[in-house]
């Protein structure tokens, strides 16, 4: 897990690969984030691609309650 503030737009859209670079977490790492009701990443998938991605909102509030 990173330990200072990752560069993440909160107004961006993240895939899990991005995501995960970011963070510096593996992609399983985020999918057991999105499963635990503790924890405030939330995920949606893209209906054309079924390309799961990220807000960067969503990133940025789960790095502070992670972090």
């Amino acid at each position: 897990m990173i330990s200072h503030r990752p560069d993440i737009d909160p107004e961006g859209l993240y895939n899990q690969a991005e995501a995960s670079r970011l963070l510096e977490v593996d992609r399983h790492t985020l999918a057991r984030w999105e499963k635990d009701p503790r924890n405030p990443l939330e995920g949606f998938t893209r209906r054309r691609t079924h390309e799961k991605v990220y807000k960067g909102k969503a990133l940025l509030r789960a790095w502070g309650a992670i972090a």
